[in-house]
């Protein structure tokens, strides 16, 4: 229990730290958009980049966690999307954060604590597998707010295709595991340049995560609310230890594996919900709760998967 402590006081010391900092007017407010935007366009890339080209992938279970990652998306989704269903009340900007609260994953939260427990090789592996899951995420995303957003007017494929190649998540991605598979080597200025800035990544973005917390409006979303923290704190970490002993993972990989779905919803879903014509209010509000909750649900899975 001492070990997943000390992983885990860093990361939510950090949350904690941009929550007060943002509370006191430390920094101006404008501050943390530009914060937000360098580490996710600049910095993020970075660390994937250099993790993900740093080791050979041949010799772990790659495909293993691709299918288990996979998997608990399609689930979660699949999950999200019967809920709403049965409950057709909800309009379609409101599913869409519906959606998005129990489909994403704060990858800064994920990889930081993956780092913390277990150094390199637990990045390495959260990388790879936030890389498999990264993609499928926006795809089903973006294609929810054309369906949900447009009235079921189809699937603007253009914009699709425009979000996912923009994606600097992916980008990264596609770079580090481009790198790794064809066997080319970065330049050693280059690789230390890349992992110098992305060893920022973590510290801005968790602080970042914990700016963003908004406590207004909460008990008016109190529904979605439920739904979300319950697929993403029970479903989503039971569907991915289910499927990844099923594929035959153990040890760090399984552990790294349930870890990416047991962490809170992506504060960029805030983003994209007002980008794209979702209900922005309840989405900031899964937001909030889902990484308030956290900080009694990491220690658990954390303490259960020990």
């Amino acid at each position: 229990m001492t070990t997943i402590a000390n992983a885990l006081i860093p990361v939510l010391g950090l949350i904690l730290a941009g929550f007060i900092i943002q509370r006191t007017n430390f920094l101006p407010p404008t501050f943390w958009p530009s914060a937000e935007k360098l580490t996710y366009f600049l910095l993020m890339p970075a660390t994937l980049i250099h993790s993900l080209a740093d080791k050979e992938i041949g010799t772990l279970p790659w495909f293993k966690i691709l299918v288990t990652v996979e998997g608990a998306v399609l689930s979660s989704a699949l999950l999200v999307t019967l809920w709403w269903l049965t409950n057709r009340r909800m309009k379609g900007p409101a599913f869409t954060s519906l959606f998005q609260g129990g489909v994403r994953f704060n990858t800064f939260v994920a990889l930081a604590l993956a780092e913390n427990l277990f150094g390199k090789d637990g990045l390495f592996l959260a990388a790879m597998g936030a890389g498999f899951m990264i993609i499928l995420i926006n795809v089903l995303c973006v294609s929810v707010f054309s369906l949900a957003v447009n009235n079921g007017q189809g699937i603007d494929i253009k914009r699709l295709l425009t979000d996912l190649l923009r994606n600097p998540l992916i980008i990264g991605c596609v770079i580090g595991v481009g790198l790794n598979t064809t066997g080319l080597k970065l330049p050693l200025a280059i690789d230390g340049f890349l992992a110098l800035g992305g060893k920022a990544a973590f510290p801005v973005g968790l602080m970042a995560v914990g700016a963003a917390y908004r406590a207004g409006n909460v008990m008016l979303h109190w529904h979605p609310l439920i739904a979300t923290s319950t697929v993403q704190f029970i479903c989503k970490p039971l569907i991915a230890w289910g499927l990844g002993t099923s594929m035959g993972l153990s040890g760090v990989a399984l552990t790294v594996a349930v870890l990416l779905f047991s962490v809170p919803t992506a504060p960029s879903a805030y983003i994209l919900s007002r980008q794209m014509g979702g209900d922005h209010d309840s989405m900031a509000a899964i937001i909030t709760v889902q990484t308030c909750v956290s900080f009694v649900t990491l220690p658990l899975t954390m303490w259960l998967l020990q």
